[in-house]
Formats: C-alpha cells, sequence, structure tokens
C-alpha cells in the first residue's frame, strides 16, 4: 500500500514492464474523469478501456485476468462506495492495481487497511497519479 509519496511493495513486475495497460476509471464526476483520462494521455502504455460512473456499473464489466490499474473514486453514483468496491473489482481482475483517487483524506486509514487497494491518491495531487500508476505496473517513466 502506498500514498501519494510513491512508495509501494515490490512486485515482479519483469513479464508486464513493457506491455500495455488498460485502464479502468470508476468515477462520477465528468470533470475528474476528463482529468483521469488526459493524465494518463500522456503515456501511450496506458489505454483507457472503460470508464464508469459507478461501481456497479464496474462490477458488469467482464472478469479480466489482464494487468492494469484500476483508478477508483470512494463518493460514486450509486449505492456501492469506492472502498465497498475495491475487493469486488479485485476478484473480478485480480493482477489489477488499484488505486483509490478521492477527495476524501479521512479515509487513508481505511484504505491502508484494505488490502485491495494498492495505492491511495488525493485529488488535490493529480500530477502524482500517472508516475504512481507507472510504478504499481513497473513501466516507469515514458521512454524519451
Amino acid at each position: 500500500m502506498t500514498s501519494g509519496d510513491l512508495t509501494v511493495e515490490q512486485h515482479d513486475t519483469a513479464d508486464t514492464a513493457t506491455s500495455a495497460k488498460v485502464l479502468v476509471v470508476i468515477e462520477d464526476d465528468p470533470d475528474v474523469q476528463f482529468l483521469i483520462e488526459s493524465l494518463f494521455s500522456m503515456d501511450p502504455r496506458f489505454t483507457v478501456t472503460h470508464v464508469a460512473e459507478s461501481a456497479e456499473e464496474a462490477l458488469e464489466l467482464p472478469p479480466t485476468s489482464e494487468p492494469g490499474i484500476i483508478v477508483l473514486d470512494h463518493g460514486l453514483a450509486g449505492p456501492l462506495p469506492g472502498l465497498a468496491a475495491a475487493p469486488l473489482l479485485k476478484e473480478r481482475a485480480p493482477q489489477a492495481k488499484i488505486i483509490m483517487f478521492t477527495a476524501h483524506a479521512a479515509l487513508q486509514a481505511r484504505a491502508n487497511k484494505e488490502s485491495s487497494i494498492d495505492a491511495f491518491l488525493l485529488k488535490t495531487e493529480p500530477e502524482k497519479l500517472l508516475p504512481l500508476a507507472q510504478q504499481l505496473t513497473g513501466l516507469g517513466p515514458p521512454p524519451a
């Protein structure tokens, strides 16, 4: 688990370091959706495959074994909040890294205890989102 300081647990990523990463965005605010998509468009190794406004919508996606990133807000449209949805999403995409990207700083302690959440980042630090995803997936910065 990590926060915006970009400290993460090290995992064996040798086989995934060069492949493209899928990205699922679960966020109900269109402006924040646009921000996330814009940030990830700066690295062509990431492809936004789905944008969902609710956890329920995201849970309707087919299960996948593909590694990738799920950017998950906590306060979403629909009854299921992000923190409760994280374990269900990890079941459907066990190789994915889940970044809780929220405005609720008070959730960090609870997110740190949730093993399905790989990182926590506040929306006040959007410049850290892409580097964090690059680190979690083992990609590192894009080639110059």
